[in-house]
């Protein structure tokens, strides 16, 4: 797909990598375009799926989220349903960030943020226990985060 993209296109998704509040009369000023030609390959990015969004990165520490954990889960059965369920299920719990079915010894690994570790206990005793399929979980907390970027490479 990135041979699709021309070296404008990457420039674009750059600068709004960086700041995804640009407004299109910067964009172009920085490009070199036209504002509607900036507005149209940036809408044509969207629709092509490879801008998703766009959102704000807040500190979850200043918000009183604390404590952030990385979950290792395995399921109890490696059945398409048993896998389906687990993904849905998690995906309605606020705290869970992000859910990454892995290979290895667990079957997926679960960005958590929750004010405190009693939080965290709430959180696995009320919902990831509670899950029809659930087999083990491992705790990783994160003592220090040393870069944080949703950035790709481009």
């Amino acid at each position: 797909m990135r041979e699709n993209i021309d070296e404008t296109n990457l420039e674009i998704l750059r600068i709004l990598q960086d700041d995804g509040s640009t407004t299109n009369a910067d964009l172009s000023r920085k490009i070199g375009l036209k504002p509607p030609s900036v507005l149209q390959r940036v809408r044509k990015l969207e629709q092509s799926g490879i801008i998703k969004n766009y959102t704000a990165h807040l500190d979850a520490e200043q918000l009183g989220f604390s404590l952030t954990v990385f979950a290792q889960v395995s399921l109890a059965l490696h059945q398409d349903d048993p896998i389906k369920n687990f993904v849905k299920e998690v995906s309605h719990i606020p705290e869970v960030l992000e859910i990454h079915h892995v290979s290895g010894e667990f079957d997926f690994l679960l960005k958590i943020v929750v004010e405190n570790m009693r939080d965290y206990e709430r959180l696995i005793r009320d919902h990831l226990s509670s899950i029809r399929g659930m087999g083990k979980i491992q705790s990783c907390f994160v003592l220090a985060t040393n870069k944080n970027s949703a950035k790709l490479p481009i």
